[in-house]
């Protein structure tokens, strides 16, 4: 491995950080309106690079997520890698720079992500129920409104994502 693409996956691993962090950050003002940015970044890379790249974003956004959140960390890797596979499907399927694909790629991997994490945090603790009284429907509708605007976020700021400085080696084809 040179120098640039060890250079890349540590400042891939430290943009993953900051997006995660900002997303904390962000949910204190948007609530279920905050878009997963590490699944934005993820969906806008898998639509440029290799398959060979792409399994070290997954490894990237899953660890730094780690850091930030109480989700188990096998549904989040799980999540991770169903939300890969939907990604990487949009791309072979569509032209990687159409930003209609982008942003659905993104949707679905968010919807898959956040529903993979919930049914594992319900089936951990036995209940879907919240502590405030919402049930199963509350849950989901939050699932699908951090869906929306994780498919909005890429679609306005999925070229921006792209082309975050320091990643132009996971941007070539592998």
């Amino acid at each position: 491995m040179r120098f640039g693409a060890k250079a890349a996956w540590i400042l891939c691993f430290a943009w993953c950080a900051w997006l995660t962090a900002g997303q904390v950050w962000l949910q204190r003002s948007l609530g279920i309106w905050t878009p997963d940015l590490g699944l934005v970044l993820l969906a806008s890379l898998v639509m440029h690079s290799g398959y060979s790249s792409s399994l070290g974003l997954v490894f990237c956004l899953v660890s730094t997520r780690l850091a930030f959140s109480l989700e188990p960390p096998a549904a989040l890797l799980a999540g991770g890698w169903m939300g890969f596979l939907l990604a990487r499907s949009v791309a072979h399927t569509f032209d990687a720079d159409q930003m209609f694909a982008r942003a659905g790629a993104a949707f679905g991997a968010a919807l898959l992500m956040g529903s993979w994490v919930l049914l594992a945090g319900g089936l951990r603790v036995g209940s879907w129920d919240q502590p405030g009284g919402g049930g199963v429907l509350e849950l989901l509708a939050g699932v699908l409104t951090t869906a929306v605007a994780t498919g909005l976020c890429a679609l306005l700021l999925g070229p921006v994502f792209v082309r975050l400085p320091g990643l132009a080696p996971l941007r070539r084809p592998a």
